[in-house]
């Protein structure tokens, strides 16, 4: 081999020399992308992050912008309130009669119409009593007849010149007639048709001249204090009614005027049919304004609680069984979980979680959230300063509605 050969076999790289240079080629080249792709992906996190941050500042930003959210609040105030059970009846008197004929004969004379008073033992009206009259004079003398017939016996009798069976004959006579002699009498009596209970004449079914018959019904009567209310609650309800509970009956024909009455009896039995119990209430009905058949709607009274937390229902929010209110304070709405006690005609009693005068959102509440800006107006359109303080409530006239008791 020549010497230039060699030389140029001498410069020429040698395999392992490339594959050597091939490897640190291609590691630089990772080196370079892996570098590239962590400096890529910490920038685009902190992108992110300036990027939510400033979608929060901007939300902010809009939510401080908004105008606040008009709506009206009410205080809560103490008062009393009532557990009770509603539900409906229909006035019934326990003393309604209706007044019969005893005796037959034409109808003379009516002394009453409906409408009037009467008392018991007071004459209504009269049936002829002509014919009774005659039949009363004619037993009467027989029977005065019988009567010497019987002395004269006992006479003889006595003086040993009479038997005892003319004796015995002599005085079944003279009973027996004695007895036919009353019975007119009663009859004579019964002529005049008299009321058997006080009360009002609420129907009359019979004119004069019309012949009437025994049993033949003349009038109808009603004592309006012995009015009675019928209920028929619920047998979940037994447990809680007793004697002597409260009523309170609102009637429809009284423009819904309360009258008060009180438990009288309870019928220990559930109907099976209906899955209810009979509940007799009396009633007062000194004035007389309560009539037999009126419509009313009743009230039980179950229980009383005095001077407690009060707040109208609507103000209140519940969902899955949980309750909540939006109180204003600072002029936002601030939602309150509250604890629920009794509820009676469109007023809830609070538990826990609300002080009297605090000033709850009775309208607009469905929209809002917490912490939302509002504006408490009146039904004019002026504002009301929200509370911040206790002095402030001291001085903040209120404008809640206090739950009355019927």
């Amino acid at each position: 081999m020549t010497a230039t050969n060699e030389l140029c076999i001498a410069n020429k790289p040698s395999k392992e020399s490339k594959m050597s240079q091939l490897l640190l080629a291609l590691t630089l080249s990772a080196s370079l992308i892996v570098s590239g792709c962590s400096g890529s992906g910490a920038t685009d996190d902190s992108k992110s992050d300036d990027k939510a941050q400033t979608e929060e500042q901007d939300a902010k930003k809009k939510e401080d912008e908004k105008p606040p959210v008009p709506v009206e609040a009410v205080a809560v105030t103490r008062g009393d309130i009532q557990q009770t059970y509603r539900t409906i009846t229909t006035l019934e008197a326990e003393q309604d009669v209706q007044v019969v004929a005893r005796s037959s004969g034409i109808l003379q004379d009516i002394f009453v119409e409906e409408g009037d008073r009467v008392t018991k033992g007071q004459v209504l009206a009269q049936l002829d009593v002509e014919q009774l009259s005659l039949e009363v004079a004619q037993l009467k003398a027989t029977l005065q007849k019988l009567e010497k017939e019987m002395e004269r016996q006992k006479s003889l009798y006595s003086r040993k010149l009479g038997s005892s069976d003319a004796l015995d004959r002599a005085r079944f006579e003279y009973e027996s007639q004695l007895a036919q002699y009353k019975l007119s009498q009663l009859k004579l009596n019964y002529a005049s048709i008299k009321a058997p209970i006080d009360g009002v004449i609420v129907e009359r079914m019979a004119k004069s001249g019309n012949f009437i018959s025994n049993n033949q019904e003349l009038f109808k009567i009603v004592n309006p204090s012995s009015l009675k209310a019928v209920l028929h609650l619920p047998e979940k309800e037994l447990a809680n009614v007793q004697k002597n509970q409260l009523v309170l009956l609102a009637i429809d024909a009284l423009d819904n005027k309360i009258v008060k009455g009180q438990i009288e009896r309870i019928r220990p039995a559930i109907d099976t049919s209906t899955g209810t119990f009979k509940v007799v209430a009396s009633l007062n009905n000194h004035d007389n304004l309560l009539q037999t058949g009126m419509f009313g709607k009743v009230e039980v009274v179950f229980d009383t609680h005095p001077n407690t937390l009060l707040l109208e229902q609507q103000a209140v929010i519940t969902q899955d069984n949980r309750s909540h209110v939006f109180v204003v304070k600072d002029k936002k709405a601030i939602q309150t979980p509250v604890k629920i006690g009794f509820k009676q005609n469109g007023v809830l009693e609070i538990i826990d979680g609300l002080s009297e005068s605090d000033q709850v959102i009775t309208t607009g509440q469905q929209i809002l959230k917490h912490e939302t800006k509002i504006e408490v107006v009146t039904l004019d359109g002026v504002e009301l300063e929200s509370p911040t303080s206790d002095q402030d409530k001291e001085n903040k006239p209120s404008t809640s509605k206090v739950a009355t008791n019927p």
